[in-house]
């Protein structure tokens, strides 16, 4: 698996090399076919799987007191995440641009969560600028990568703690921001965190932040990561202010 700075490397080769550029293009196009051909292939015996289970449940009902039944059914979900997760990874760069309202977005990002916020007692803030200019990106895209570090914030969070949503320009950029007072983050985890598999949660896939820049990284964008361990955590996400026809597709 490439590294960060192995995959910013190919990007400055792809854009000073126009047959670099045919050639990495084509080899991603088959990556992502192969990629989406296995994906399919463990999808369809494992939905026959999950309702040979379902109908063994319904005809016997005592297997639900069988000692593995409940660790089965378990791992049968676990591989249906893992695939949906592995389809989100192999899709992240495959957006659909439109006009995004940054605090039409903020105030139904948090809609999404709040009824999690609620029953976690954790406050979700949101600082916003007055104005904006023109903000062109997928609004679904975005979302999962805003759901998924707000989640992780939730997750950091053990007793009394906040979240705080920030969506500024700067530097002709737009920033946003997830701040939480959580656990915070171990340097030596910090180094690959972002990599796809790689997770430090005891029953994660470790594609979700893999996803967040894979996404990211398809609207121009950069994420980075701040964090200190016992005082919390915050990501910070880069996304240019240009134009549409400026955006890859």
């Amino acid at each position: 698996m490439l590294t960060y700075d192995e995959q910013e490397k190919i990007e400055r080769l792809v854009a000073k090399d126009e047959n670099a550029q045919k050639l990495i293009t084509a080899i991603r196009n088959d990556y992502h076919l192969t990629l989406s051909q296995i994906s399919h292939e463990i999808r369809n015996p494992l939905t026959y799987v999950n309702s040979s289970v379902q109908w063994i449940q319904k005809m016997h009902p005592e297997v639900e007191g069988f000692e593995f039944w409940d660790q089965m059914k378990n791992d049968l979900q676990y591989m249906r995440i893992l695939l949906d997760d592995i389809s989100a990874f192999n899709n992240g760069d495959h957006l659909n641009i439109s006009r995004i309202d940054p605090k039409e977005f903020a105030c139904d990002l948090k809609d999404t969560l709040l009824p999690e916020l609620i029953r976690r007692h954790i406050p979700l803030l949101i600082k916003l600028d007055d104005t904006y200019p023109d903000f062109y990106g997928d609004p679904v895209r975005l979302k999962q990568v805003f759901i998924n570090l707000i989640t992780n914030a939730m997750e950091s969070i053990t007793e009394r703690g906040r979240i705080t949503l920030k969506i500024f320009t700067h530097d002709k950029r737009l920033l946003i921001a997830v701040r939480d007072n959580g656990c915070g983050i171990p340097p030596e985890q910090q180094q690959t965190i972002f990599r796809p598999f790689v997770t430090y949660k005891e029953h994660g896939t470790g594609l979700g932040l893999a996803i967040a820049r894979r996404i990211v990284s398809a609207h121009n964008g950069t994420i980075h990561l701040k964090s200190t361990v016992g005082k919390g955590t915050e990501f910070q996400v880069y996304l240019p202010l240009l134009p549409i026809s400026h955006i890859c597709i």
